[in-house]
């Protein structure tokens, strides 16, 4: 069906949807308190010597809350944990897509893919096209694509990636008439997501699209922003690429009842890296609840110096933002960087009707004015680190399918660390003073936003 008429189907569903569809407030997933499973490269470790492990991370750390935060992440874990992981921080899309091009490239046995934006253009048609060589040459591709966030691409760019034998699925049909349900319109698979041959797995913020092909700068650009985009990725080497291939491989099993075999392992260098890895995930419309919005909640609740957040759509709950208050009061370095500027001019003004009272208690909040702000990342107390899909709004806390890495350890948390304090110097510091002057239709713009948040 042409392009042009799925758009209009969607807009109409989205209206229908909202005004059908109830609002629900935001709780934590169920937890396994089975206690701390950790894996490494020759399989499960003991209950003493996954103790013993977070003990002496503890130690190096030196940090009185990280026994804490890896309890926390392992009880909300779909998966284990997973030591000994190399992790590579990639800014914006030019350096992802370098980095993921050269992993398909190199693939001999499979390909698993998700994503939220599969784009008919530039971009979306190079990832494409050596998609289709590598299924030509014989090796397993398998991709997963929303069907909202990739509505704009034709539908004769996907038959051509199936021709080649690369096997797809749309998740969660839009149109009606080819079967989607207006009633689960809200559910959509907002997860970024690559694994390799059981050898890197990727995942964060950058979708497959032109959006990302040029790099951010910090300089001033036309508005609204189309290109340069400012987000986060990671690439992963070690133990946790199993555990991103297995949540893939659940995934593609619920939507098609079909079972992929085992790949072959890798092999594992025992010294590939030092970070230990855990990986949530959340289901969108499953009524569980969001494990990604638990673990902030719990790491925020312990933090003892530092809570720094880089997201892109910041319209979290009341709990959420009681915990930055009272973290601030206790003395926590509470630091929010946010869009200046935004793809929806509606998230970015309910994200603004929040800063006054994270201002009144000591809250820092910084407004990316040039590049367009996309990442959702965090890091806290110098050892709790995240990068994924997920923002901190409700949209993404109930409805959405999302994934988010966890990076326990101090040396990748002191990158997290590094590129924040490079991205506050492209932002503008918002002032209490002289956030209190700004217009009445400002204020009232911003108060109103909070009676469709549920739905941005």
């Amino acid at each position: 069906m042409p392009g042009w008429i799925n758009r209009c189907l969607g807009g109409i569903l989205i209206v229908l949807a909202v005004a059908i569809v109830s609002g629900c407030s935001v709780r934590g997933a169920t937890r396994d308190d089975d206690g701390i499973v950790i894996v490494d490269g020759q399989g499960e470790l003991s209950k003493n010597g996954s103790e013993r492990h977070v003990a002496k991370m503890r130690e190096q750390t030196d940090s009185e809350v990280l026994t804490s935060l890896v309890v926390s992440v392992s009880a909300l874990s779909k998966t284990p944990l997973y030591k000994n992981n190399h992790v590579d921080l990639l800014i914006d899309g030019p350096e992802t897509y370098r980095s993921m091009l050269a992993a398909i490239e190199n693939a001999r046995h499979h390909i698993f893919m998700e994503t939220y934006i599969f784009a008919n253009d530039e971009a979306g048609r190079m990832f494409a096209s050596l998609l289709a060589k590598k299924s030509m040459d014989g090796v397993t591709v398998k991709v997963i694509y929303d069907s909202l966030g990739s509505m704009e691409s034709e539908e004769d760019f996907f038959s051509i990636m199936e021709e080649s034998g690369i096997e797809l699925i749309e998740f969660n049909e839009v149109n009606p008439i080819e079967g989607g349900n207006p009633f689960k319109l809200n559910n959509r698979d907002h997860r970024k997501l690559l694994v390799v041959d059981n050898d890197v797995a990727f995942t964060g913020g950058i979708n497959l699209s032109s959006t990302y092909s040029s790099q951010s700068t910090g300089k001033p650009k036309p508005k609204p922003v189309d290109t340069g985009w400012r987000d986060t990725h990671v690439a992963i080497r070690g133990p946790a690429v199993q555990g991103f291939e297995e949540i893939f491989i659940k995934h593609w099993r619920a939507l098609t009842e079909e079972t992929i075999p085992a790949s072959p392992n890798a092999p594992l260098d025992a010294n590939l890296g030092q970070e230990l890895v855990a990986i949530l995930t959340a289901d969108g419309g499953d009524g569980e609840g969001s494990p990604i919005f638990a673990a902030y909640i719990d790491a925020m609740e312990v933090a003892q110096s530092q809570i720094w957040i880089t997201q892109a759509y910041f319209a979290p709950d009341k709990n959420f933002m009681t915990l930055l208050q009272r973290a601030a009061h206790r003395g926590v370095d509470v630091r929010i960087l946010v869009p200046g500027l935004s793809d929806s001019g509606l998230v970015l003004n309910a994200s603004r009707s929040r800063y006054k009272k994270l201002l009144e208690a000591g809250v820092r909040i910084y407004e990316a004015r040039n590049d367009l702000l996309h990442a959702k990342t965090a890091v806290i107390d110098h050892v709790w680190s995240t990068v994924g899909s997920s923002n901190l709004d409700y949209r993404s806390f109930l409805h959405n399918s999302e994934i988010n890495a966890f990076i326990l350890g101090s040396e990748f948390a002191t990158q997290m660390e590094d590129q924040f304090e490079r991205d506050i110097k492209n932002a503008e510091e918002i002032i209490a003073s002289e956030w209190q002057r700004r217009s009445i239709f400002s204020k009232l713009t911003e108060k109103l936003s909070w009676t469709i948040e549920y739905w941005l």
